[in-house]
């Protein structure tokens, strides 16, 4: 179900006002004075140049397979002094986004003001190492950034009011980066390129979504994920093709026609929805947050084998088997983006990286899979570079 949302003009005046009575609201407490004095030594610094953090600030991976979902639930519901029993799991409710087809990005802020830009993989993104643009665009934004966190902040402090904010803990806003040039083929590639709100980072802890879902900047090409509505569903632990099923219908629809873009009044494509459980603490832990992709962007399941290989020449098979349907075009692309994101050209030098990079992406996207059935982890490592070899070679720069 899409719980739909106000129009493309009403929403942004109601973020501006929102967002303007908010901050006046509970700029006076102390616990956010606290926050802003720690931050006046240090003028700002767009980009500043710093190490990955020891525990990284990139944004997690988001698995599409609903039975990993459910077995990190079971392992945080088992009582570890009965670990033999069976774990019951009722029927969970959950909150869907729409799944931007564009670049991940996101902007950390410090207590002291700087600013760092992130891609993906990058903690520190650079105008002059950039990832589509990003780090430059937003470069020139330094007040409205601040703003935006200090927005952020008093929405915080409103909802916390018992909890300190942590100024060892920068406030990390994650998004998609999109718009013109970005990607092709979707709705949203007809947009000038903004920068799209969808997880926001306090104290180290991921926050609700519904939260902060009126927080947006649209005069400086800031908005929220929220503006495209939020899809509700159900999780259902002892069905999980009822929930598959459900689920990818609503991804469908997403696919046919992007929920974002129609805010803007343009039709097209979208990718899918991304889900998260609706109720605290779990709404909150990215273990447990999935995606469901619709249309062209659906990934290609495989059915279990009816039994695990034996024999040199069974293992090669079922390794090969696998690898033809995880070695997608759409993985192969995105090693290409990888590639990119990193600087990496595509050239014989860069083979390398590449074939890391997508044997590395089946092998952790994959991973329940090939634990279940015993793949062979070395033998399906040489048939993925088999197939990302031999298309990456027509693509060299």
């Amino acid at each position: 179900m899409l719980l739909c949302g106000a129009s493309s003009k009403h929403v942004d005046n109601a973020t501006a006002s929102a967002c303007h009575v908010v901050a006046t609201a509970v700029i006076s407490d102390k616990r956010l004075w606290h926050f802003r004095r720690r931050q006046q030594p240090r003028p700002s610094a767009i980009g500043s140049n710093m190490a990955t953090p020891i525990e990284s600030t990139l944004y997690p991976k988001i698995t599409t397979h609903i039975r990993q979902i459910l077995g990190a639930l079971e392992h945080l519901h088992r009582d570890p002094e009965s670990r033999e029993e069976d774990v019951h799991l009722d029927p969970i409710p959950i909150v869907g986004t729409v799944k931007l087809h564009g670049t991940h990005a996101d902007i950390r802020i410090h207590a002291d003001d700087r600013i760092v830009f992130q891609s993906r993989n990058i903690a520190d993104l650079q105008p002059t190492n950039d990832n589509a643009g990003f780090a430059m665009a937003m470069s020139t934004k330094t007040k409205a950034l601040l703003r935006l966190r200090d927005i952020i902040v008093a929405r915080f402090v409103q909802l916390n009011p018992h909890t300190p904010i942590e100024p060892d803990k920068p406030v990390i806003v994650a998004g998609e980066w999109i718009g013109k040039s970005i990607q092709k083929g979707v709705a949203i590639s007809s947009l000038s390129k903004r920068f799209v709100i969808i997880s926001i980072n306090i104290n180290g802890q991921w926050q609700k979504d519904s939260d902060y879902g009126g927080i947006a900047l649209p005069n400086h090409d800031i908005y929220n994920i929220s503006r495209a509505g939020v899809f509700t569903s159900t999780l259902y632990p002892k069905e999980v093709n009822r929930t598959t099923i459900e689920l990818e219908a609503l991804a469908d629809q997403v696919a046919a026609q992007c929920p974002f873009a129609a805010t803007f009044g343009i039709e097209g494509e979208g990718e899918g929805i991304v889900w998260k459980l609706a109720d605290s603490p779990h709404n909150a832990n990215p273990t447990l947050w999935f995606k469901t992709k619709g249309g062209r962007f659906k990934p290609t399941f495989i059915a279990p084998p009816k039994q695990s290989p034996e024999g040199r020449e069974a293992i090669v098979q079922a390794a090969a088997a696998v690898a033809k349907v995880w070695t997608s075009e759409r993985r192969l692309e995105q090693g290409l983006e990888y590639l990119d994101e990193m600087s990496v050209k595509r050239d014989m030098k860069g083979l390398s990286t590449f074939l890391k990079w997508v044997q590395h992406d089946v092998m952790t996207e994959e991973q329940g899979y090939i634990v279940e059935h015993k793949i062979d982890k070395q033998m399906l490592n040489i048939e993925v570079a088999k197939i990302a070899k031999a298309w990456y070679f027509p693509r060299l720069r």
